[in-house]
């Protein structure tokens, strides 16, 4: 998978924008500069760096996964996103927290976050809790549609001197639909 979409990342000294506008993935940079600092208490901005894959998965007629370039995406589609996590120094960074975001046009697939371990899901309220996320409709409390989750979080604790963590997720490209508001007529976006 590392030959697809790849950026590094490293603590506050982060710049990323991928496709889909996912410039919040700047939040991966950020959890490694919060760990640092929660280790050393200061920030040492190449302590842990941050590597996010990005690509589309889909099977082979015998059922076996496939991944490729998540370059050109359609509806329909699934993309995983990996963040690999690595300290750099020679001591134990305290503290990691890796999080990645689900953007609005992504719907987070049930049950896809790896590891299943000390992970937790928050939808736009930002409250994590563990899956399925629950809400109350009128009165009772019911499961939150997974097109709501928009971050995902796992507690990793320590990473050793010159350790990685590895963490995943899956989301299904959505159908976009424009919002229009009331009596204004639609302008879609034209070919060239």
């Amino acid at each position: 998978m590392k030959n697809f979409l790849t950026r590094k990342l490293s603590g506050l000294t982060v710049s990323l924008c991928l496709q889909l506008g996912i410039a919040s993935l700047l939040a991966l940079g950020m959890h490694a500069a919060q760990a640092q600092s929660a280790a050393t208490g200061k920030t040492t901005e190449s302590a842990v760096t941050v590597e996010l894959i990005q690509a589309k998965v889909t099977k082979t007629a015998d059922g076996k996964e496939h991944f490729s370039s998540a370059d050109s995406i359609r509806p329909g589609d699934v993309i995983e996103y990996r963040a690999v996590y690595t300290n750099r120094t020679d001591k134990p960074v305290n503290g990691v927290i890796a999080t990645l975001p689900v953007p609005e046009g992504l719907e987070y697939l049930p049950h896809s976050a790896k590891p299943n371990v000390n992970v937790q899901a928050a939808a736009k309220n930002g409250e994590f809790a563990a899956e399925p996320l629950m809400h109350l409709v009128a009165g009772k409390s019911t499961p939150r549609p997974y097109a709501d989750y928009r971050k995902v979080n796992w507690q990793l604790g320590q990473l050793p001197a010159h350790g990685k963590a590895t963490v995943s997720l899956r989301v299904g490209v959505q159908v976009y639909v424009p919002v229009v508001a009331p009596n204004t007529p639609a302008v879609l976006p034209t070919k060239k």
